[in-house]
């Protein structure tokens, strides 16, 4: 157990390290408030008694909270398919908070307007817009997010 928490602990902090490399991107410097953004979320998230540090404690209780809610099956152990699969819904849920966060006026789509508070999505607006209403609807954004998918590999 203590060489998976290990391991889970090493890719956590790799994980932290790889969102700041992939955080400038395009000549976009918003993935790197938006990664700063997140390190600091998940700070916050450890540091349960709110004192601005992680005890060896918090750091371990979140860490086991987190491998728990991956290891799906309950046995003590993760495999590749259940991190995988743990990381996909976080970045599922993680998606729509976005969208949510992005659609100010909670109508179910991202206008022209709404779309300049993440530079990137504004950027290529009207390449996501297929259906060229001058709206961005949750389908048009995980189709354009497939087909990017698509192309790098």
């Amino acid at each position: 157990m203590n060489k998976v928490f290990m391991c889970f602990t090493a890719i956590s902090f790799f994980a932290i390290g790889a969102s700041s490399a992939y955080a400038k991107q395009d000549g976009d410097d918003m993935p790197a408030a938006k990664a700063r953004k997140w390190a600091d979320s998940h700070f916050k998230e450890m540091d349960s008694n709110g004192d601005d540090a992680i005890t060896k404690a918090e750091f371990d209780a979140f860490h086991t909270k987190h491998f728990q809610d991956i290891d799906s099956n309950g046995d003590g152990k993760l495999t590749r398919e259940e991190m995988r699969d743990g990381h996909k819904e976080k970045r599922e849920k993680a998606k729509g908070s976005r969208f949510e966060e992005a659609d100010a006026d909670h109508d179910n789509s991202i206008s022209r307007e709404e779309a300049k508070k993440l530079p990137r999505l504004s950027k290529h607006f009207d390449k996501i817009d297929a259906n060229k209403d001058g709206k961005l609807e949750r389908q048009e954004l995980e189709a354009s997010m497939e087909k990017m998918r698509q192309n790098r590999n």
